[in-house]
């Protein structure tokens, strides 16, 4: 195997997966078991997180399904005791459970602004607390967080009525990156995140046909997302060949925040 072949290959590894059962997170989880990876796909929707292994297991892979609710601190960390008790150790943990409510922020209910906020950021922030764990004793590892072009551009409350919230939701998330990667770098593991823009997936439902009429003659690359687009970007940051990234926020959006 060559030196490149080596550096990109992560079969044998172990990742958790976080809202793995739709959209962007499934498409991650996909990825990486077709590379040897074995997935635990969390989601809070277990049916559709045992349908997701199910589909990796029938294809050779190795998975297991968990019911996992991300802002809630048992459930995480039963989470990943049954990560240890299955597999044996932690390699990679996928942040990307994520929701948005679409309102304005004048509209905006408390109890929406709380869902929001323990979703997208303090899930994170449990997730990571308890792999990390694992992730120290073993003197490496690797944590891909997913947040949001969005978290610096206004474009999206306009599209879809709304947004304040989860715009900052995820700008907090890219600080947590960063502030994540300063305490865990000592111990050899690399925390990045990835920001993508506008991706076909069920989070958009009625939004999608808007925003690529929207963007269809904006954005540089000629499209809009699809959920492998970002897939492909958290596998690559998960491998041995971005082993010196560590504390970025890589825009995967086909140009898109360049252009408003």
């Amino acid at each position: 195997m060559s030196r490149a072949s080596e550096m990109f290959d992560i079969s044998g590894k172990v990742a958790i997966v976080t809202g793995a059962a739709s959209g962007i997170g499934r498409a991650i989880a996909l990825d990486l078991a077709g590379l040897g990876v074995s997935v635990i796909a969390a989601d809070i929707d277990s049916t559709g997180a045992k349908e997701l292994a199910k589909e990796i297991e029938s294809t050779g892979g190795r998975a297991i399904a968990t019911k996992t609710d991300v802002t809630d601190r048992k459930d995480v960390e039963q989470m990943v005791q049954k990560t240890i008790e299955t597999f044996g150790k932690i390699d990679i943990l996928v942040n990307n459970a994520g929701i948005i409510a679409r309102c304005s922020v004048m509209d905006m209910q408390e109890e929406e602004l709380d869902r929001t906020f323990n979703v997208n950021l303090k899930g994170v922030i449990l997730c990571s607390q308890a792999a990390a764990k694992h992730m120290i004793e073993s003197k490496s590892g690797k944590i891909v967080n997913v947040g949001s072009s969005f978290s610096s551009r206004a474009s999206v409350c306009n599209l879809s009525g709304g947004g304040a919230d989860y715009c900052a939701s995820k700008a907090a998330v890219h600080a947590v990156t960063r502030s994540l990667a300063m305490e865990l770098g000592p111990y050899g593991i690399n925390v990045n995140a990835v920001a993508p823009g506008i991706v076909n997936t069920p989070m958009h439902t009625g939004l999608w046909e808007m925003a690529e009429i929207y963007y269809q003659n904006t954005v540089p690359l000629g499209r809009l997302a699809e959920p492998e687009d970002i897939a492909d970007v958290v596998v690559f940051l998960a491998t041995d060949a971005a082993r010196y990234i560590t504390g970025q926020t890589i825009h995967v959006n086909g140009g898109q925040i360049m252009v408003d």
